[in-house]
């Protein structure tokens, strides 16, 4: 039987609770020193033997005794009388004290000569120079990288005592495919075992995944008996919710107690866990970007609690560029895109919510608004953490406005260049009015050729601002319908958000039907190829979508116009490197030809506003 949350802990006291319920373990594994790279030492580490073993030579030359080359100078050059050619590394014998480069030395009738008095030691590397017998090399709790392998088998060390933590991963869900099979209707691509082994291998963990396991309670508790006894943390992905298919929380408390079950975070609310043959058992929820909000913020913090290391991250203070609401007493992470618009970084959100996969994607950070917070203003200094190194935010772009698949020909084009672009998804009001706040470095715009929408959605909200109009692509729009629209009254229809090219034009063809638009029977979908799905399925009669769109899916077009993608960018920022490389590839030919391939076209591009 399923179950409600039991409660819904606030997230510090939720870590706070898995703290004292599961204490450090000091399990250990020693490995080879091959098989290090990302695990944590729990001991110190100490040189086998001094680095060099002996005095030796650090360039070609000729080995000295120093004071047999004082006086040495330009005008009064000595001969070398006690010497001997050396090798860079070769051991310098004891009667001599320094080495002179081949360089500083001419021959002279087979002898060498110096213009320049030798000092005691110059350019010999001494015993021990660089590490001596018995000197700490890593401390106790340190995560090795793949540079330092090459210093621990210099210094002798062929083995590596490491923190031991084993992660059993279990998958559940009779909806699941594993990876490599196309999923069906209904069927669902197993990736959060993926994500899980790849986050927390990289903390430090030895993870183990295990096959899918359907819906069923005999089934899952089997399965978890067994990641108990192999493992020190079990992670069962999906089936925590309140469904009736979710089976987590009835198995982990028939097989041990209920910590807690439920936590005030978003996404990740249904997240438990449960103290199994006193081991943690946590179920995280099935959406792929709550399942990675619970990995970083509970399962990541319980590994750092056991002495693996944090997943790195950078942290950078932005400013909002709008708006940001959030519940009250929940802890919300949300994915933001950030970029540098005239000095200072901005962050723009991306859609909130558990299985949005490509919002994550498509970010480079993410913020979190404190459960005290009853959301962001606009502009306020924020602090959050990159999921991309910080250098790269200096060439990141962020465009905002509608997200025409033109835009990914674009990315790739700027990719190639050294950018990164970055398209944040907002009506063509909200990208006209990041553009004016400056908080972009272009708005992505989709208008009708024709008509007034470029006065009334455009200049009308940038009265005297100096615009750059760049056109990306065009598109014939039109009426994709199953039926004769001769009684377009009676029809049902799919319609986009006000203000699109899309909702313009239907709305104009009613209007000439003599139609009242907001009467029309139907609903509100945001893309184009929803509106093809909803015609082509029956759920709806008639929409407007792309004429190429309309015939792939087999149904008649009726035209209306064309739709105009363009950039827009202010003429204070065309200066700007980034955003110079931007404007030149969208007007490039590569770019052309790529619109092209796509079954669109574009006219030349508008050099002003």
């Amino acid at each position: 039987m399923a179950h409600r949350y039991l409660n819904l802990t606030p997230l510090p006291d939720a870590l706070a609770a898995m703290r004292r319920a599961f204490p450090p373990r000091d399990h250990i594994e020693t490995v080879p020193l091959s098989l290090s790279v990302g695990r944590v030492t729990v001991e110190p580490l100490y040189a086998g033997y001094s680095v060099p073993p002996a005095d030796i030579a650090r360039f070609d030359g000729y080995a000295v005794k120093s004071r047999e080359t004082l006086g040495a100078q330009d005008q009064r050059p000595l001969p070398l009388r006690d010497y001997l050619r050396i090798n860079t590394g070769d051991l310098l014998p004891s009667s001599f004290d320094a080495v002179v480069m081949i360089e500083d030395t001419w021959d002279e009738g087979g002898i060498p000569r110096v213009r320049k008095s030798a000092a005691s030691w110059q350019n010999v590397r001494r015993a021990g120079e660089d590490v001596r017998a018995g000197d700490l090399v890593l401390p106790k709790g340190h995560q090795i990288r793949p540079f330092d392998l090459g210093a621990l088998a210099t210094y002798g060390i062929t083995r590596v005592a490491v923190r031991s933590v084993r992660v059993g991963i279990v998958p559940t869900g009779s909806d699941l495919v594993p990876l490599g099979v196309a999923p069906g209707p209904g069927q669902t691509m197993e990736t959060n075992t993926l994500m899980a082994e790849a986050y927390l291998t990289r903390m430090g963990a030895t993870c183990c995944r295990y096959g899918i396991v359907p819906d069923d309670p005999d089934l899952i508790r089997e399965a978890v008996q067994k990641a108990v006894a192999e493992n020190d943390l079990v992670i069962l992905s999906a089936g925590s919710s309140a469904g009736t298919r979710d089976f987590s929380r009835d198995v982990a408390g028939g097989l041990g107690e209920i910590v807690f079950h439920g936590i005030a975070i978003r996404p990740g609310k249904p997240a438990l866990l449960a103290k199994i043959d006193g081991k943690p058992v946590l179920g995280m929820p099935g959406y792929p970007v709550a399942a990675q909000t619970i990995l970083r913020e509970v399962a990541g913090d319980l590994l750092a609690w056991w002495g693996l290391r944090p997943f790195p991250a950078e942290e950078l203070d932005v400013r909002l560029s709008r708006r940001l609401a959030s519940d009250l007493g929940f802890d919300e992470f949300i994915p933001v895109s950030v970029g540098r618009v005239g000095g200072t970084c901005w962050a723009t959100p991306h859609p909130r919510g558990g299985g949005i996969q490509m919002a994550v994607v498509r970010a480079n950070g993410y913020l979190h608004v404190p459960a005290a917070r009853e959301g962001v203003e606009a502009g306020e200094e924020m602090h959050l953490r990159l999921t991309v190194p910080a250098a790269s935010i200096g060439r990141t772009l962020v465009c905002v406005g509608e997200r025409d698949p033109a835009l990914a020909g674009l990315q790739n084009c700027l990719a190639d260049l050294g950018y990164h672009l970055h398209c944040c998804n907002a009506s063509t009001m909200g990208a006209v009015l990041a553009l004016r706040a400056k908080t972009c470095h272009a708005a992505s715009i989709a208008l009708p050729e024709t008509g007034t929408a470029w006065n009334d959605l455009v200049l009308r909200y940038l009265p005297g601002v100096d615009l750059l109009r760049v056109q990306v692509a065009r598109v014939e729009l039109g009426i994709a319908s199953v039926v004769d629209l001769d009684d377009a009254a009676k029809l049902r229809f799919v319609n986009r958000p006000k203000g699109t090219a899309a909702r313009i034009f239907l709305d104009a063809w009613l209007d000439r039907q003599g139609i009242e638009p907001g009467g029309i029977d139907g609903c509100e979908v945001r893309t184009h190829g929803a509106v093809v799905a909803a015609v082509a399925n029956g759920s709806a009669d008639a929409g407007v979508c792309p004429a190429s769109t309309a015939r792939e899916a087999g149904l008649r077009f009726t035209p209306l116009g064309y739709e105009s993608c363009d950039l827009l960018v202010q003429r204070e920022l065309a200066a700007d490197e980034g955003v110079a490389s931007l404007i030149r590839a969208a007007r490039s030919p590569a770019f052309g030809e790529f619109i092209r391939s796509t079954g669109r076209d574009r006219t030349d591009p508008v050099d002003g506003a």
